[in-house]
């Protein structure tokens, strides 16, 4: 019998299939490692970058401009700052100023909308911009302060940032201390006006313009056909702001919010003493203090202002534990408003207007009057309607009544006041003599004399 064995077409068809199997792997492989060793910006096509910059600038808010600006600028064709800023919080913005010619990407700095403004180191950015633009309406000026923190607080803005600048325009002299509206070109500030992004881009499409140590030609439009006919359009427009924690921070960088925010953290953590709750109004309070705290942190409180503030809620508190509105509760609310009033006073970066302090103070006094009256009636009353049939009836003092304290009747906890000259000691017993409103007058009940 002969040997039997197996077709060799088969082996040769592996030894044919095996190599070139290793060959692909090797060639995806090679693809993959050129691919990444392409620049990001070559797998990316150019885009126009926004950048939000809004209300006081501190740190955090200058680390995000700086940030952005590192990240996009490797594929970005034109990176604008939409401004609109009163203030300058952060020696930092110094560093954003001193970097804004040194990015990879031509920087504008653009102060608008119309409604948008920038004062002290703000427009410290405007000076500093390789592109200064701003929209018709804007207002700029209030050079001084500069900033909050040193060395910040005594830049001078008569001196460009640049140390090695010497001559060329300098700010006007009359926008140190005033505000100017944008109606044209503002000497060394304001160099274009545009009313809109889309009117920047329009102009600014073409032109030349030099960044760090190169030159670009700005090609931030591009030529697209629908329906057969040709149009320009803006390339791809990314906007960036900062994140949902960021902006929630930046809600007490406002004087008058930052002020609201403490009285009305207080006013709560006193509601859910007396409310004796499951600590839902105590962790909002403590949520809203950590707001006003982060603001208190940042602005160039006036202290005594902030004390002032502190010192008019405890007279109201004072007042509302005695069921009055007399002398404290008035000394309360002046103490609150004139607090409210200068507890940033750096007008017109940051101050609080007095029709502003009006509203914070009345919205505490609406809150003790409805929101605090609700709870106490609520926690030291019985569900029985009318009130009349307690007359007579004995207790027990829970506290001292000299002349108010609180009481046990009839099952439950009252308010009460006492006519006695003599008082009322914790766990002597008591009569009521008369109700009024939610507060019940009592006599101590005497005991008997002991037979002698």
């Amino acid at each position: 019998m002969g040997a039997v064995g197996f077709p060799a077409p088969r082996f040769g068809g592996l030894r044919i299939i095996i190599p070139m199997f290793r060959r692909l792997i090797l060639t995806c492989v090679a693809a993959l490692l050129f691919a990444s060793a392409i620049p990001a910006g070559a797998q990316q096509e150019r885009s126009i970058d926004v950048i939000k910059v809004s209300g006081p600038l501190d740190e955090r808010m200058v680390d995000f401009a700086m940030d952005t600006i590192e990240e996009v600028a490797p594929t970005s064709e034109l990176i604008i700052i939409q401004l609109n800023s009163p203030a300058a919080l952060s020696a930092s913005l110094l560093d954003l100023a001193l970097n804004l010619d040194r990015a990879q990407a031509p920087v504008a700095v653009w102060v608008g909308p119309e409604t948008a403004v920038a004062y002290g180191g703000a427009a410290l950015l405007l000076q500093a911009s390789p592109i200064k633009l701003a929209a018709p309406g804007a207002k700029i000026g209030a050079l001084l302060p500069v900033g909050f923190e040193e060395p910040l607080s005594s830049f001078d803005p008569s001196v460009r940032i640049d140390p090695g600048f010497t001559g060329g325009p300098h700010v006007p002299d009359h926008l140190y201390e005033e505000r100017a509206t944008v109606e044209g070109p503002i000497e060394a500030l304001v160099d274009e006006v545009y009313p809109s992004l889309t009117n920047i881009i329009q102009a600014l499409d073409g032109r030349v313009v030099g960044f760090g140590d190169d030159v670009r030609t700005l090609e931030i439009t591009e030529t697209v056909t629908e329906d057969g006919v040709q149009r320009q359009r803006p390339i791809t427009t990314r906007f960036h702001e900062q994140g949902f924690v960021d902006r929630a921070l930046r809600l007490s960088l406002s004087p008058a919010i930052a002020y609201w925010f403490l009285l009305l953290g207080l006013s709560v953590a006193a509601f859910e003493f007396y409310a004796a709750g499951v600590g839902v109004a105590a962790a909002v309070s403590v949520l809203i203090i950590f707001l006003s705290g982060y603001g208190i942190s940042v602005l160039p409180v006036n202290w005594w202002a902030l004390g002032l503030g502190v010192l008019g809620l405890g007279l109201y508190l004072y007042d509302f534990q005695r069921i009055q509105m007399r002398l404290a509760s008035l000394l309360g609310t002046v103490a609150m408003l004139v607090g409210a009033r200068y507890f940033v006073y750096e007008p017109p970066q940051l101050s609080t207007a007095w029709w502003s302090a009006v509203l914070i103070v009345l919205s505490v006094a609406m809150f003790f009057l409805f929101a605090m009256t609700t709870v106490v009636r609520a926690r030291f009353s019985t569900p029985t309607i009318g009130r009349e049939h307690l007359i007579g009836k004995t207790g027990t003092a829970e506290t001292a009544v000299a002349p108010e304290g609180v009481v046990l009747v009839d099952g439950a906890r009252w308010k009460a006041n006492s006519r006695r000259a003599s008082g009322i000691d914790p766990g002597d017993q008591v009569v009521v003599a008369a109700v009024e409103g939610i507060i019940l007058e009592v006599d101590p009940i005497e005991e008997p004399a002991s037979p002698s």
